[in-house]
């Protein structure tokens, strides 16, 4: 019973002491000392603190945010926050602390380990207040001492803002712009309209209007933009899906933020029209969408008075499905197109089919083609398995750039057969090569997915069946008949420079060129520089090769 007792009060005592924070002191890279509770704390003061060490790369990467965070808190915020730099690597001194922030243009206090902030920093990378993940770890302490550990969001900006959030939630009569999902949402412009006057602010995840001496004693309307978006943010063929499905009364939109984000070109009602809209933007027809993209709903009244505020959910058009909240992953796998390699000769045309490997039904899907225009040109591409596939579902005037992105949207859905052609692809070779070095996926602007049936996203892979290349045998010419460019497949018994020669019927050389072969099969291609018509006599190193038709 008494060692049962026993463990009761040390657990009492350990959760006691991982809900207030320890004592601790410093001393500055600048030679300040430091007391958290005496300096900070028993102040009233906020105390923000980022783990982190001289060579953290993800460290160098939060900086530039970090201290843009510093200089907004203390400026919302004068006396009432205090920002700490404190280092988890032994090697770390404050005079590379000092190095650090001089580098990075970092002006909020630091120590290293001379100066005590490792030894600081024990009872949080040490699991006290919860699973210590590495650098940058930023933790708040509040004053009275309460912890809130390990502020993290999904980039840089978005962990600034949900600090940003905390510390307006202790210091003010603050309010949230959120997404739906409860993400705060950056950069928005504020504005505040009385009968005589607007005040403007910027904001990011929180805004607080309780200090602005305008707004006390009057009324005003609030109203949110944002302007420095991308119109592409968030934006893929998943969302044109949902779109479809709401559109044919499969999957109806209920809430009011989904029918917004819907309305693509402001028109008020969702039309298939939308559909279109989001369909140019995302093959790039479409530079911008016709209104702003993005939309503010207030979460209550937007009429206020006297410094209060309303929270706001921010609504980006077309986003139906992320970034915020992706759809659930398929456990399927990537789903395989499987194309026949082949070996082209320069001039020649072939239609590439591309073929699923098992039976799915999809209602939707994107793909971006890569390739070389100098070596592949792209002259049509159909789809016999997907029904209402068109010119609208593809940009061609792409196959300039060496791509060629598209997009289709079935809402109703449709279904896949094994080894059925799904893509029908004719192309020329304007020089030969194996096909599957011409062309691939490209995925950094359109990654290459489909969308069965459940919403769920699938990943595409181009699986290329190889077959032994197909070149021209050794001592041939090809094309011929060429219209000017051609090749000279010559079988070289070493490494030497050759010489070829192009001469009239008359034995006139009017071009001669010379390679460096390797031993055995070379390919040699001659590019006549002004236009040769007639038949022409083909030498290598002085020896009668054979003839080529020029000019045909």
């Amino acid at each position: 019973m008494k060692n049962l007792f026993t463990l009761f009060l040390l657990l009492l005592y350990a959760l006691g002491f991982a809900q207030t924070a320890p004592n601790f002191t410093i001393v500055t890279s600048d030679g300040q000392s430091r007391n958290l509770y005496n300096d900070y704390l028993n102040q009233g003061k906020i105390v923000v603190i980022e783990a982190f060490f001289t060579t953290c790369p993800p460290c160098n990467t939060h900086a530039p945010f970090w201290q843009a965070l510093y200089q907004s808190q203390l400026a919302a915020h004068p006396g009432q926050v205090e920002f700490l730099i404190l280092s988890t690597l032994q090697s770390d001194n404050n005079f590379k602390v000092a190095q650090y922030k001089t580098a990075k243009n970092l002006t909020m206090p630091g120590a290293g380990t001379d100066g005590g902030g490792l030894t600081a920093l024990q009872p949080y990378i040490t699991g006290q207040f919860g699973e210590f993940q590495g650098t940058p770890t930023f933790i708040i302490i509040y004053p009275g001492g309460e912890v809130e550990f390990d502020v993290r969001g999904s980039t840089p900006q978005v962990t600034m803002d949900m600090i940003a959030q905390s510390i307006a939630a202790e210091l003010e009569q603050s309010c949230v712009i959120e997404s739906p999902f409860g993400n705060p949402v950056s950069n928005i412009q504020i504005s505040a309209t009385t009968p005589a006057m607007t005040v403007n602010l910027t904001a990011s995840g929180t805004y607080s209007l309780s200090n602005v001496q305008q707004l006390q004693n009057t009324s005003y309307t609030i109203t949110a933009t944002k302007t420095d978006t991308d119109p592409l943010q968030g934006l893929s063929t998943f969302d044109l899906v949902r779109i479809s499905k709401h559109i044919l009364g499969l999957d109806t939109f209920v809430q009011d933020w989904q029918l917004l984000a819907a309305d693509m070109n402001c028109s008020g009602v969702i039309t298939t029209y939308d559909i279109v809209v989001g369909r140019q933007l995302i093959l790039g027809i479409l530079e911008n969408l016709p209104c702003n993209a993005w939309k503010f709903i207030a979460q209550g009244s937007n009429v206020q008075a006297n410094g209060s505020c309303v929270d706001l959910m921010g609504v980006k058009l077309g986003d139906l499905t992320g970034p915020y909240f992706a759809p659930p992953p398929s456990d399927r796998g990537a789903f395989s197109l499987h194309a026949t390699d082949k070996y082209l000769n320069p001039g020649e045309r072939y239609t590439l089919d591309l073929t699923g490997t098992a039976w799915m039904e999809i209602v939707g899907l994107q793909l971006d083609f890569g390739f070389d225009p100098n070596a592949l040109q792209i002259n049509n591409i159909s789809a016999p398995g997907l029904p209402g596939f068109d010119a609208t579902c593809y940009r061609f005037s792409a196959v300039s750039e060496g791509r060629l992105p598209l997009l289709w949207v079935d809402g109703a859905a449709t279904q896949i057969s094994p080894n059925q052609a799904l893509f029908s692809i004719e192309l020329t070779a304007l020089r030969g090569g194996q096909l599957s070095d011409m062309l691939r996926f490209r995925s950094a602007q359109l990654p290459p997915e489909l969308y069965d049936t459940e919403m769920r996203k699938q990943d595409i892979d181009l699986h290329w069946q190889h077959s032994a290349p197909e070149q021209p045998k050794a001592g041939s010419i090809f094309p011929n008949p060429a219209r000017s460019m051609f090749q000279v497949y010559y079988d070289s018994p070493e490494e030497a420079e050759v010489l070829v020669q192009v001469a009239d019927m008359n034995g006139k050389i009017m071009l001669e060129k010379t390679f460096q072969t390797n031993k055995g099969a070379n390919m040699l291609s001659v590019q006549p520089g002004s236009p040769m018509t007639g038949l022409h006599v083909i030498k290598v190193d002085g020896r009668y090769f054979g003839n080529v038709l020029l000019g045909m």
